[in-house]
């Protein structure tokens, strides 16, 4: 909706009226609105609709996708069950015809019994060693059926679990939308002046950290109140070691100078590890994780520009997963230290959106 004049000059005649007829000592100044502020405020009103529009709009793309996946996984889970019943019919239908073999046999043989020939003997122990190798098969059927349904039974766990799966992380993703939507609420000016400079800092990260960006050595992570910083476990230390390989300080070095440019931000530098126990000089892995947090704090440190008490740092040990430690690759994104950007303003929002 777009105001004009005609709109408002009535509005501004009728608070000149009502302060005619208001004596001065309940004369209250958040009573009048100009029409400057009017149009100010709304305009701010219209931007977050548009916004929590457009975030809505994400989300409901999102929940579209994931309704697509699960209609897939179900018509898998149905053909998968569709070919198990198939197969068990085919197998009985098998069965049935291997037992009227074997009663047919059975009927022969006791006939040939009764003549009691030499010949009819050799018929006999040939047909018993027939009926000994049918059943042979038979077992043999039965077998690769077992085998069959518990592969098909193994597939539709599996199939399960991945629905499960993703249905507990749409379930996250819709929980940290709508915490994301109820922080957008409450943002001020004053915050939203800090957001946009924190989207400055982050295209300056990214400019400047390219090399590394590109290169694995450095990931960069934007959540609309924080900026993290992930230096990679595997050129930073040596296994079970605290001490910081020289090949990482350059691009340490690139982070504390554009620190550096944004005093009025928080720092907080957090060390993590994989959930292997270790066998080295540290207690534990909360022990290491602190201590690989310190030597990156105190080497960004360093530079003097920098202010002490903004910066801080913190070991979580294995107990802070980015994904779960079930191979070795994962186990290597776990090992990781955060560099956490959190400008002033915001920071009284809080919220994990990890």
């Amino acid at each position: 909706m777009i105001l004009n004049k005609r709109h408002l000059f009535p509005s501004f005649t009728v608070i000149l009226l009502s302060l005619w007829f208001v004596t001065p000592e309940n004369l209250y100044a958040d009573w009048v609105y100009f029409p400057y502020e009017y149009n100010q405020i709304y305009k701010e009103k219209y931007a977050l609709e548009l916004e929590l529009a457009d975030i809505r709009k994400q989300h409901q793309n999102e929940l579209n996708r994931l309704e697509e996946e699960k209609k897939d996984l179900q018509s898998q889970i149905r053909n998968l069950t569709e070919d198990l019943e198939l197969e068990k019919r085919n197998r009985a239908k098998e069965q049935d015809e291997y037992s009227d073999k074997l009663r047919d046999y059975d009927m022969r043989l006791r006939s040939l019994e009764k003549k009691g020939t030499d010949k009819e003997r050799t018929l006999a122990e040939e047909n018993r060693k027939r009926e000994e190798k049918d059943r042979a098969e038979i077992e043999s059927l039965k077998r690769k059926l077992e085998e069959k349904e518990r592969e098909c039974l193994q597939k539709e766990q599996k199939l399960r679990e991945t629905y499960e799966s993703k249905m507990d992380e749409l379930k996250e993703r819709i929980r940290n939308l709508e915490e994301e939507l109820a922080n957008l609420r409450k943002l001020t000016k004053e915050q939203k002046r800090e957001l946009e400079r924190l989207s400055e800092q982050t295209k300056e990260f990214e400019e400047k950290l390219a090399k590394e960006i590109t290169s694995g050595q450095i990931r960069l992570k934007r959540f609309h109140n924080k900026l993290i910083i992930n230096i990679d476990d595997k050129i930073s230390f040596d296994s079970g070691s605290s001490e910081l390989k020289p090949a990482i300080l350059p691009a340490i070095e690139k982070i504390r100078e554009i620190l550096a440019a944004y005093p009025e931000n928080y720092i907080v530098v957090e060390g993590h590890t994989d959930n292997v126990p270790i066998k080295t000089k540290f207690r534990n892995n909360w022990h290491l994780s602190s201590e690989r947090a310190l030597s990156v704090l105190e080497f960004i440190l360093q530079n003097k520009n920098l202010n002490p008490k903004n910066f801080s740092s913190a070991g979580y040990g294995e107990h802070q997963p980015i994904v779960p430690n079930s191979t070795k690759e994962n186990k290597a994104l776990n090992r990781r230290v955060d560099i956490v950007v959190i400008p002033r303003a915001t920071s009284s929002l809080g919220g994990n959106n990890d």
